[in-house]
Formats: C-alpha cells, structure tokens, sequence
C-alpha cells in the first residue's frame, strides 16, 4: 500500500522515473511469514539505495558547466518563478513529513545525538552558517548574493563529506527547522530559510529585512 501511494506521488509531481523505481521494488511478505525486523529493514534498505541512486542519476543527467565554471544543475533552476523553485517550495512545507521521511530512510541509522551536536556547533560557532550542497543551483545562488555583497559566510558541503554523513546531516537538519532542503543559512543561530523560500535570503534581501539582520548582528556587508 505504502509503495503504491509513493507511486503515485512520484506520477502527480510528474517524475515517472522515480514512480517506475517504487513500482519496481517487491512488495512486503506476509506479516506471519517473517520477523518484524527483517521485514522492514530489506524494503527500507531497498527504498534507502533506490533513492540515492535515483538523486545521483538525476544530478548527473542535468548537470552543466556555469558561467563561473561550476558543475551542477543548471543556474536557471533558482530562479525565483521557475518550476523548480515552485517546487521546492511547496515540498518545503506540505511536503516536509514526506521528504523528512526520504531523509531519515537515506540516512539509516547513525548517532543522531553526535550529529546533532555537530550541526548546533556548526551554526553557533559561525555567524554566517549554510548547509549546501555542491551541485545544488539555489546554493550557488545564495554563495553568489553573499559572495557580490561580501558578507563572509561558512559551509557544509553534504555532498563532499564522507561515508553518509552529508545524509545523517540532512535527515538531523529536517528536524532541526522542519525543513531538509538545501540551502539552509543561519544568521546568528536564526535559522532564515534557503534562497528563494522559507522566507529564503533573497527573499530578505529584496524586503531590507537581511541588511537589518546583518547589522543587528554586526555582521559586515557591502
């Protein structure tokens, strides 16, 4: 039932590669016929490296080379009107307990505690903090606003750390702010949303209220 209902959200948000991959995986035994655990762990196990392929796949087949020669999803992707940016949008709120879902399944076990601390450390210890991602056309979006108006900020680049750590980060960070979309930037411990949405730093800065946030806490900026 529960594959069948990610089916055809995947349909409805018109993503049949992702629909196609849930239909492909087998359905769960009967209940009496194994072990609670070892019913949920191989279809979890299954989901968890289904998804990372697919994101992997995804990220590849669209990639391009920037004008600042970076490699990632195109730039036009951030716009705030585009499908993509809509998108995001609405995932980030009606959607989060789905993709908090996704993460947590990503993410497999770990120490959530340790992360955890990691993450808070990170956003105290920088008055500037982004969780990013390299490839990710709404980070390199938010790095170039900061960067044009030289506010020095600090990263976490998910995709470059290693083992599965960038994944534990996404799935603790959905917990943190209710949201696992990257960017996620934190001025002065104040979670402010990504790039265009959450309200999203650009969003801030188009209504003056980044420039009052910054100066408030005397932060720097051009």
């Amino acid at each position: 039932m529960m594959l069948h209902i990610i089916h055809s959200f995947w349909l409805l948000l018109g993503c049949p590669a992702l629909a196609a991959a849930f239909s492909a995986l087998p359905s769960p035994q009967p209940r009496s016929s194994l072990s609670l655990h070892a019913m949920k762990r191989p279809l979890l196990d299954q989901l968890a490296t289904t998804l990372f392929k697919l994101e992997n796949d995804r990220v590849e087949s669209s990639s391009e080379v920037d004008e600042k020669g970076r490699v990632g999803e195109p730039m036009a992707w951030s716009e705030k009107e585009s499908f993509a940016s809509k998108l995001s949008e609405m995932m980030a709120g009606p959607g989060y307990s789905f993709k908090q879902w996704v993460a947590d399944i990503v993410a497999g076990e770990f120490d959530e505690v340790a992360v955890t601390a990691t993450v808070d450390k990170f956003v105290e210890d920088n008055s500037v903090a982004m969780l990013s991602f390299t490839t990710c056309p709404f980070c390199r979006r938010a790095k170039d606003y900061l960067d044009e108006r030289g506010i020095s900020y600090s990263t976490i680049e998910l995709d470059a750390l290693d083992g599965n750590a960038g994944n534990e980060i996404r799935a603790v960070l959905g917990r943190k702010v209710r949201r696992t979309s990257v960017p996620a930037i934190f001025i002065k411990g104040e979670f402010i949303g990504g790039c265009n949405d959450g309200p999203g730093i650009l969003t801030l800065a188009e209504s003056g209220a980044l420039d009052q946030k910054l100066s408030a806490a005397g932060i720097s900026f051009q």
